[in-house]
């Protein structure tokens, strides 16, 4: 479960976490499991739904560790993870060419009539004098 967790978020970000970190989680749960009774009540539950508060705590955790150690990288998560919410899909990388069309084009100057026979020019933009 843990390392589920710590391979998602990496992939989600884009950077790989630190490897120690994958064992720092599977400590903490451990911890965790031995001294905390409420703990070990939930993860105990019936059907998938000890499953599911691993999967909570691990997120919550890992957002701890990421929020301390490599915060430019927290600040990049939605602020659900640290509560334990799974990560949204992540938003597309618009291309190049989407950016451009977001920022209409200033109009351009018009060309002089005498210009006008010459296609290239009017199509490049290219102020041609020819007088």
């Amino acid at each position: 479960m843990a390392e589920g967790v710590w391979e998602e978020v990496g992939v989600w970000l884009g950077e790989p976490l630190p490897r120690r970190w994958l064992r720092e989680l599977i400590a903490q749960a451990d911890t965790v499991y031995a001294h905390n009774e409420r703990f070990r009540r939930k993860l105990r539950a019936n059907g998938n739904t000890g499953r599911g508060w691993l999967w909570i705590f691990t997120r919550h955790w890992l957002a701890a560790l990421i929020h301390e150690r490599r915060p430019h990288l927290h600040a990049r998560l939605p602020e659900s993870y640290n509560t334990g919410h799974p990560l949204p899909p992540r938003p597309a990388v618009p291309s190049r060419r989407e950016e451009k069309r977001r920022h209409p084009r200033r109009p351009l100057p018009s060309l002089p009539a005498k210009l006008t026979d010459h296609a290239w020019a009017a199509a490049a933009h290219y102020p041609l004098d020819l007088a």
